[in-house]
């Protein structure tokens, strides 16, 4: 049984009308995760022997947790703390059909889709830029982007199953810091003061100020911010605490598209980030959906 349009429309009532807004800073998903794992309250002890141990690792962590002064922490100390430099992100959800890149078969096999859109001062500066909004040449209308004014930064695609309470998520993406990191690299051998990129004429200094300033913080954190974002959104909205994340096998033995083009960092580097081991048993949900009878191996955490 895969995933049924119903049952993403269900899901997407949960942020339908909720102006829900997501502040993130660099390395903030261990806290999190802490958050996650602490429950009430645990010891620094407790944590050490837990699968959240590697997040103690970090500077950043130790500076948060070494403020608080204690060896036992709750809730409470943990809301105390915050990241150094936030970005403040807008979250929508939408469908995606495109059922020959899902790891379940079927043209009836839908994904949901977790959106971390940029802010309003975003809107008003890519609205002055650009006269309209379907124009916006740093995202590709293939994608499952956010079709209002504000431009998605990131995308995760998920799919679930009720029943095993599960949720595997199938990739996590962006368009525009890469078609606007690329836009900077062709224009160093442009010698005029704008340059048509697909369709529309843009100030190439104009779009470096863009690089360099509006997306100073989110072109470090933006797979950070999505993966953590994902990961709250299953976990306090939809009561979802087991959750898989492909590997570059498993998204090549599952999925017919797609994975060969994503960065190996995104199924490898990041969820390692964040404390996903790797397991040979795929979700319950996907069992008869495998391309191969070969192993193939999955990361899976269980927050």
């Amino acid at each position: 049984m895969t995933m049924t349009h119903q049952e993403v429309q269900e899901v997407r009532s949960c942020l339908t009308n909720k102006r829900t807004l997501f502040n993130y800073g660099k390395d903030w998903y261990a806290i999190q995760l802490i958050k996650l794992f602490a429950g009430s309250s645990c010891s620094i002890s407790e944590l050490k022997r837990s699968p959240f141990a590697s997040l103690l690792q970090k500077e950043s962590v130790k500076r948060w947790l070494g403020s608080l002064g204690k060896k036992e922490i709750t809730r409470d100390d943990l809301a105390l703390l915050w990241p150094n430099e936030t970005e403040t992100y807008r979250l929508t959800l939408d469908i995606f059909d495109g059922w020959i890149q899902t790891s379940r078969r079927g043209k009836n096999a839908y994904n949901l889709v977790l959106q971390l859109n940029l802010h309003g001062g975003e809107a008003q500066f890519m609205d002055r830029l650009i006269n309209k909004r379907e124009d916006d040449p740093f995202e590709a209308s293939y994608h499952p982007i956010h079709q209002g004014r504000h431009r998605t930064l990131a995308w995760a695609r998920i799919d679930l199953d009720w029943e095993s309470g599960q949720a595997l998520i199938e990739e996590i993406q962006n368009d525009r810091i890469r078609y606007v990191k690329e836009f900077i690299e062709e224009s160093k051998d442009c010698n005029d003061q704008e340059m048509l990129w697909y369709g529309s004429k843009l100030p190439i200094q104009t779009i470096v100020d863009y690089w360099n300033v509006r997306l100073r913080i989110s072109r470090k954190i933006w797979d950070e911010a999505m993966l953590s974002a994902t990961i709250s959104f299953l976990v306090h909205e939809l009561g979802i605490r087991k959750i898989y994340y492909h590997t570059p096998l498993s998204a090549e033995a599952y999925k017919s598209e797609g994975a060969e083009d994503a960065p190996r960092s995104i199924y490898t580097k990041l969820p390692r980030k964040f404390c996903f081991k790797p397991t040979n048993t795929p979700p319950s949900f996907l069992r008869k959906h495998r391309r191969s009878q070969q192993q193939t191996p999955f990361q899976l955490l269980v927050v």
